[in-house]
């Protein structure tokens, strides 16, 4: 039996069974794959291929059960059995350690957070191949860095004076970041506009140009580690998607917000004028979330993921009472809006971040900070957020809390 095992909570795979002598056909109804996966056969020769419909759950144990196998020609039929226990998810991300930020990595094994990278003004960072890129703000000055994990080694990127680096994607693709830079090009200042940094290659800046040859000014940039996808949504309110093989970059319409990309990075999900969105950017199929209901009470819909199963995770507000911020609260929503609570105090107005699935849809990464504001948490201050906020870890399949730790800014 073969199968990556890294991947396969990350992505669907497929699991490779390999016999010495040519197979007849085996039936989808003599195999039996637990815990239960979704999953197609595919049968040449030797080989017999269980496709999977969706990544495998972290940490579990896998039984493969194939029940009469027959050969071809000569031999004497019979049952194949494998075993492979997949591994553990981890989360990447950032935690205040006084004047300085810790870039923390996280294995939910139950073992304790990893300190990666230690220095003054983190503000984000990436993993890209075996290392990560860090981007800092420390005395007045825009830092990109690539840190080695292993041996802690720490090389500045020179991106020369005329661009400063304003903002890094959690998210790499291939050997590049993605960034934001304000940059000073053919006596003109610009500003918020997107680029790319091959680590490997050159380390200059390359500018992307839309299809009038000019930058293109973001208000905000989504990129999946998952399938590399990379959408921009622009100053002008137009939705973009950047093909970095071909250098393309594709109108998808206007928007009133981008939310990201739901847990397999295949769906892009934004705001348009009808409601919220996914959009498959492979497909081209559309997929409307619902108007929410929480206990018979309307929610406002605010940052959206989907999980491989397609139910819906959310940060939603609920009316507070007068004079006070509304209820910022994290739920779970199927297919008709019927939402469920999941976190958030139903009290005690809190202000909630970002939210994140892990790819196979069985954590979800949430930021809590116990601050209020009528804007909820864009309208926290970095000390504030920097030095108030918890991360929380559900485990969705358990409907249990995995992890509270102080900790902001992350990345599966």
């Amino acid at each position: 039996m073969s199968l990556d095992e890294q991947s396969s909570i990350r992505t669907a795979g497929e699991i490779t069974l390999r016999s010495d002598r040519a197979l007849a056909t085996s039936p989808l109804a003599s195999i039996r794959i637990t815990p239960e996966v979704s999953f197609s056969v595919t049968q040449k020769d030797l080989v017999l291929r269980l496709i999977l419909d969706e990544p495998l759950l972290a940490g579990t144990n896998y039984e493969v059960e194939v029940n009469g196998v027959e050969p071809a020609s000569l031999g004497a039929s019979g049952n194949w059995s494998a075993s492979f226990r997949t591994p553990f998810e981890e989360l990447l991300y950032l935690r205040a350690a006084g004047a300085e930020t810790e870039l923390v990595r996280v294995v939910l094994d139950g073992s304790q957070p990893e300190v990666i990278y230690r220095a003054p003004g983190i503000t984000s960072f990436a993993a890209v191949g075996a290392v990560f890129g860090v981007h800092r703000i420390w005395a007045g000055e825009s830092i990109l860095e690539l840190v080695e994990p292993n041996s802690g080694a720490v090389d500045r990127m020179a991106l020369g004076p005329e661009i400063i680096v304003t903002s890094l994607a959690r998210a790499s693709r291939g050997t590049s970041l993605i960034i934001e830079v304000d940059r000073k090009a053919e006596g003109r200042q610009e500003k918020g506009i997107l680029a790319l940094v091959d680590t490997l290659g050159s380390r200059e800046p390359e500018v992307v140009l839309g299809p009038g040859g000019n930058s293109l000014g973001v208000r905000k940039v989504a990129v999946s580690s998952e399938s590399g996808n990379i959408v921009a949504w622009l100053r002008d309110s137009t939705l973009v998607v950047f093909e970095a093989l071909t250098q393309t970059v594709i109108p998808l319409g206007s928007a009133a917000e981008l939310w990201g990309f739901d847990s397999s990075g295949t769906s892009v999900i934004f705001v348009d004028s009808l409601g919220t969105i996914a959009l498959n950017l492979s497909t081209g199929v559309e997929t409307r979330i619902p108007a929410g209901q929480l206990d018979g009470s309307s929610v406002f819909h605010q940052l959206t993921t989907l999980s491989p199963q397609g139910l819906s995770y959310q940060r939603v507000l609920l009316p507070g009472f007068v004079g006070e911020p509304d209820f910022s609260l994290v739920t779970e929503g199927d297919a008709e809006g019927r939402h469920r609570h999941l976190l958030g105090s139903l009290s005690t107005p809190e202000s909630i971040g970002d939210l994140q699935l892990s790819p196979n849809g069985q954590y979800l990464a949430v930021e809590i900070n116990p601050v209020a504001t009528p804007l909820g948490y864009p309208a926290l201050s970095d000390d504030v957020i920097r030095n108030t906020t918890e991360l929380v870890i559900l485990d969705l399949a358990n409907d249990t809390i995995l992890l509270s730790t102080p900790g902001f800014s992350f990345a599966w």
